[in-house]
C-alpha cells in the first residue's frame, strides 16, 4: 500500500473502541506503548498491520495484498493466495504460523461479498454509480434503456472512445457469448481501426441478435454522436456473416462500404468441402486443391471481373473429363446459389481494401474471456472487467500517440501482402495498356474512315 496515496480516518465501533478506517481496510487497536499504537486488520485471517503514534498519526503500514485483490479483483481467491504467497520471502517460523489458503477463503470471501452488490434475476435491476463509471470516475454507462420496454441494453463506452469511433473511417464489429452475463444474450462489440491498431470503442449488452435490437444500438450511437457534434458515418464496416445484422448495417448505414470478413469467408468455405467429403481429394489432389484454392482467391480479383473469373472456373469444370474435377460441380452449386445470390458480391469482395477480417475483434474476445476466468459471469464481474479495458484503451492510445507503433507482423504475412501487392499494380498496369491499346486502336480506325471518305 502506498502511504502517500493513503485515505485515513478514526471511528469508534459499537463497543466504543477505536477503530482505524484505511482504504479497503478496518484496523482495531490490538496494544498500545509508550511511543505507538499497534493495529491489525479486524479480519482476523488477515495479516495486515498499522501502526501509528499516540497522535494518531500514521507510521507504518502493512497491508495484505491478498486482502486488496480478492476485494478489486475477479481471480479466484486460491489463485491469489498461491500468487501472493510466492512473492513473499518468509522465514520458516512465519511460514509456519501463515494462515493457509482454507483459512482465509472464507473471510476472503467474505470480503468480496461485501464489496460487490447483490447479484440481479431478472433485468429489472439497478446499477451502482461505481459500475456505472469508469476507474477514473467518468461517465462509462452511456445507454441504458428497455426495448419496448421489455428487454434491456447496455452501452459502455468512455466519451474518448466515443470520440475515436465517430471520427475514424474503418469499424469492426463483432459479439461473443461466453463471457456474457446470464441476464443477457450477447456481448456486442465495436473496434475502431487508428495508427493501425484496433482500439475497443463500444461494448454493448444485447438480449438477443435479432435486425431490431441492432438498429436501436445503431440508433443510439448516432444520437450520441449527435450531442457530441459528431456523426456516426464509418465508410467501411467490417463484420462476420450474421444475417441480422447485415441487415441492420445495410439499413442504417447506407453510404457505408459493409464487408464480410474474409477468414470467415474461407473458413465457412472450407467446411463445405469437409461436408461434401472433399477432405481427402482436397488433400491428396493437387487439381482439385488449385481449384478450390482459385474459388477462395476470387474475393481477391477487382468486382468488374470477379463474376465473368468465377463463371470461366465453374464452366472448366462442367467441361473436364476429369472425375476428380467433377466431384467438385456441388461445390461450384453452393457458392453460386448462396455466395453470388443470396449474399452478394460486393460483400465478401476485398479488392484493394488493406484490412480484410475482423480477426482484430475476435483476438480482443479471447482477451476477454481470459480476463473473465469464467462462463456466463454475473454482471458486476463483467462490468470491472470492461472499466479495466477501458484503462487499457486509454493507455494503449497515449502510448500510440507518443510513437509506439503497431505490433510488427510476421515474414511470412509481410511477403504474402506484398505478392498481393505486386499483382494488383499488375493489373492496374495491364489495364492501362488496354486502355492505351483501345485507345490507339479507335485513333487508327478513325485515320482509315476519313482516308477512304477522302478517296470517295
Amino acid at each position: 500500500m502506498n502511504s502517500s496515496s493513503i485515505t485515513m480516518s478514526f471511528v469508534l465501533s459499537q463497543k466504543g473502541k477505536p477503530l482505524l478506517v484505511m482504504d479497503d481496510y478496518v484496523f482495531r487497536l490490538n496494544k498500545t506503548t509508550n511511543t505507538t499504537k499497534y493495529y491489525r486488520c479486524e479480519n482476523r485471517d488477515c495479516t495486515a498491520t498499522a501502526h501509528t503514534d499516540l497522535n494518531n498519526v500514521l507510521l507504518k503500514v502493512d497491508a495484505d495484498p491478498s486482502h486488496e485483490r480478492a476485494t478489486k479483483e475477479n481471480t479466484p481467491i486460491p489463485k491469489i493466495y498461491e500468487e501472493e504467497s510466492a512473492k513473499m520471502i518468509l522465514k520458516f517460523s512465519t511460514i509456519a504460523i501463515l494462515p493457509s489458503q482454507r483459512e482465509m477463503s472464507s473471510s476472503l470471501n467474505k470480503a468480496r461479498r461485501l464489496e460487490t452488490p447483490p447479484i440481479p434475476d431478472s433485468q429489472i435491476f439497478d446499477i451502482p454509480y461505481l459500475y456505472t463509471r469508469t476507474i477514473k470516475n467518468e461517465e462509462f454507462l452511456c445507454v441504458d434503456k428497455f426495448i419496448k420496454g421489455k428487454t434491456r441494453i447496455l452501452l459502455f463506452a468512455s466519451n474518448e472512445q466515443l470520440k475515436m469511433l465517430f471520427q475514424n473511417s474503418i469499424v469492426l464489429m463483432d459479439g461473443t457469448f461466453s463471457t456474457c452475463p446470464k441476464l443477457f444474450g450477447k456481448v456486442f462489440t465495436i473496434h475502431s481501426i487508428k495508427y493501425e491498431q484496433s482500439f475497443i470503442s463500444g461494448i454493448e449488452l444485447l438480449p438477443d441478435r435479432k435486425k431490431s435490437t441492432y438498429r436501436f444500438v445503431f440508433e443510439e450511437l448516432e444520437g450520441l454522436a449527435v450531442r457530441m457534434n459528431l456523426v456516426f458515418s464509418p465508410s467501411t464496416i467490417i463484420t462476420d456473416f450474421e444475417p441480422s445484422l447485415a441487415e441492420a448495417i445495410i439499413s442504417e448505414f447506407t453510404s457505408s462500404n459493409h464487408i464480410d470478413c474474409y477468414f470467415h469467408f474461407t473458413q465457412a468455405v472450407y467446411r463445405q468441402i469437409q461436408r461434401l467429403g472433399l477432405s481427402s481429394g482436397y488433400c491428396s489432389d493437387e487439381s482439385i486443391r488449385m481449384t478450390c484454392r482459385k474459388r477462395m482467391a476470387l474475393l481477391l480479383l477487382p468486382y468488374s471481373v470477379l463474376l465473368k473469373c468465377f463463371e470461366d472456373l465453374y464452366e472448366s469444370v462442367l467441361l473436364t473429363s476429369s472425375s476428380a474435377l467433377d466431384s467438385l460441380k456441388p461445390l461450384f452449386e453452393y457458392y453460386e446459389n448462396y455466395w453470388v445470390k443470396t449474399i452478394g458480391i460486393k460483400r465478401w469482395n476485398v479488392y484493394g481494401i488493406r484490412i480484410k477480417t475482423n480477426n482484430n475483434a475476435e483476438g480482443f474476445h479471447n482477451r476477454l474471456n481470459l480476463r473473465v476466468a469464467k462462463h456466463h459471469p454475473n454482471i458486476w464481474i463483467f462490468t470491472r472487467c470492461i472499466q479495466g479495458e477501458e484503462i487499457r484503451f486509454n493507455h494503449v492510445l497515449i502510448q500510440m500517440i507518443g510513437g509506439l507503433t503497431c505490433r510488427t507482423k510476421t515474414a511470412t504475412t509481410n511477403a504474402i501482402q506484398q505478392r498481393i501487392d505486386t499483382l494488383y499494380l499488375r493489373y492496374q498496369i495491364m489495364i492501362l495498356l488496354l486502355m492505351t491499346y483501345y485507345s490507339n486502336f479507335l485513333m487508327s480506325l478513325k485515320k482509315i474512315h476519313r482516308r477512304k471518305e477522302k478517296n470517295n
